[in-house]
């Protein structure tokens, strides 16, 4: 069974985070958020989905309220909605309906949202938050519910005049509502993150947070005490210092002996603001939907989505971590919060494997730090479809570790296969040729004497930082020495040799 924890069963590090002196205050926070389903057609009509189209252009009579139109449910939607309450571990209702809550707003036609009020399809679920993913201690987060809903419109303020596109409007949502069990800002932010990648792997919701794809608003009171709401957060930083400013504000509140108000509140980059009070909130008069008949889950199709679903995120985050792979914590977070780059590494890894690589972390430690870095770094987004082949990736891994070419001949080749794919045709070997990337041997003489003549030129070059090392005053510096006979030698000579040479004939030095 398991035991949530509440008040003070709380970790010592929750403890300490929230001490001011002699009284101890403690957060109370849970999170609503708003996931669009990643559906072709909207959730009660035939229109397209589109989130870059231009304003209007995807819009039905029935989404724009016309009287005499009715909607149709869009069952591709219930099944990507099913799919995430299965994989949050959810009770999920055999029947349930739909309601109708009343509000007038320009972005809202209908003058109503359809919504799930009574009966929303899913219940009970947990969201497990472990060290891994970057929380002190193991954390359950309870989901109270999930329920089905349309989009609004989105509307635009230009010089004081709205301007509504009526694209998004019957776009279907999720709202996952969460219990107050986020102890601390750092975890909301783990917690979206988290319900991010799990979303994005099923498939059901984009989980962009800057386009709108998915959006958060959290709840926040001090000891259990009258909550705020902070509407529409658009990063997990935002999230983050949101909690934390409002929890401040709360905080400095009571400690002058005021009274804390429930109200929704806006986020402006530094601080919450007051929109609304709760007590001036609209009376929505909910109602159930009379257009729409309640919907039947067939057991049968709830275990077959069950068996369908991929092998979710932390399984295979805790696979990255143990033998055979055993990944470092921060590359596997790494793979893991980009699309396919889990699959790329395991292919990359095989590969290694099957032509005798020894290095069991050289495969992450090469796509995370090299690969993905360089693509980073030019500003190119991953993709498996367009990636350098996971076998050509593999033999320069294979020919740094064999020795046949420097890691800095490894990166060269990399860039090179980047910004001139129709290269990855060739073979590596033929790549290390053309491009006479080849390593010098150490044991060559004539090879040597070269190496220890750089080395010297460089030294006389640089003679303070030469001396500095030499002294012992800052003997970190010799790796500075060591990127300038890199930058030399274009590569061709092992970053070890060029130290160790280096290191000798500063000793050598009186």
């Amino acid at each position: 069974m398991i035991r949530f924890r509440t008040g003070s069963c709380f970790s010592p590090v929750f403890r300490r985070y929230y001490s001011t002196g002699e009284n101890a205050w403690k957060l109370t926070c849970g999170l609503e958020i708003h996931a669009q389903l990643m559906t072709h057609h909207k959730l009660f009509s035939n229109s397209r989905t589109s989130f870059h189209a231009e304003p209007n252009s995807h819009v039905s009579f029935y989404d724009a309220a016309v009287p005499g139109t009715q909607p149709k449910f869009n069952m591709c939607a219930l099944l990507l909605a099913l799919k995430a309450a299965v994989a949050l571990n959810c009770d999920i209702r055999r029947e349930f309906s739909f309601d109708r809550k009343h509000y007038f707003y320009g972005d809202q036609p209908t003058g109503y949202q359809i919504t799930q009020h009574y009966q929303p399809y899913a219940m009970n679920g947990v969201v497990n938050l472990y060290p891994r993913d970057g929380v002190p201690e193991e954390i359950p987060v309870r989901i109270k519910q999930i329920q089905i809903e349309q989009d609004t419109g989105k509307s635009t303020y230009i010089d004081s005049t709205a301007h509504i596109d009526l694209n998004r409007t019957n776009h279907g949502l999720i709202e996952l509502v969460t219990e107050p069990d986020i102890p601390t800002p750092e975890a909301a932010g783990v917690f979206v993150k988290k319900l991010q990648m799990l979303l994005k792997h099923l498939g059901v919701c984009s989980g962009e947070l800057e386009s709108g794809a998915m959006r958060v608003d959290v709840n926040v009171s001090v000891n259990g005490g009258q909550r705020c709401e902070i509407k529409n957060l658009s990063s997990t930083s935002a999230i983050v210092h949101a909690i934390k400013a409002e929890f401040k504000r709360q905080k400095q509140e009571l400690i002058k002996g005021g009274k804390i108000y429930s109200e929704t509140r806006g986020w402006d980059g530094t601080k919450t603001w007051k929109l609304r009070g709760k007590e001036e909130g609209v009376d929505y008069r909910y109602m159930p939907d009379p257009e729409l008949q309640p919907i039947q889950v067939d057991p049968q199709d709830l275990e077959a989505i069950r068996k369908d679903l991929p092998e979710l995120p932390d399984s295979i985050f805790q696979g990255l971590l143990q033998h055979p792979y055993s990944v470092p914590l921060k590359d596997a977070r790494t793979l893991m919060s980009v699309p396919g780059l889990v699959d790329y590494y395991k292919q990359v890894y095989t590969h290694i494997e099957a032509y005798g690589g020894k290095k069991p972390r050289a495969a992450s430690n090469w796509i995370v730090h090299r690969y993905y870095g360089e693509l980073n770094t030019l500003g190119i987004e991953f993709d498996i479809r367009k990636a350098i082949p996971p076998g050509i990736l593999g033999d320069i891994i294979l020919m740094v570790e064999q020795s046949k070419i420097t890691s800095t001949s490894g990166l060269l080749l990399i860039k090179h296969l980047i910004s001139n794919s129709e290269d990855q045709k060739y073979s590596i070997p033929e790549l290390v040729e053309e491009l006479d990337l080849g390593k010098a041997q150490e044991s060559d003489n004539e090879v040597k004497q070269a190496i220890e003549g750089l080395c010297q030129s460089v030294i006389e070059a640089n003679r303070q930082v030469s001396e500095q090392v030499r002294s012992g005053k800052k003997p970190k510096s010799i790796m500075f020495l060591v990127g300038q006979v890199m930058r030399e030698c274009q590569g061709r000579v092992d970053a070890n040799t060029a130290r160790e040479t280096l290191e000798k004939i500063l000793l050598r030095v009186k």
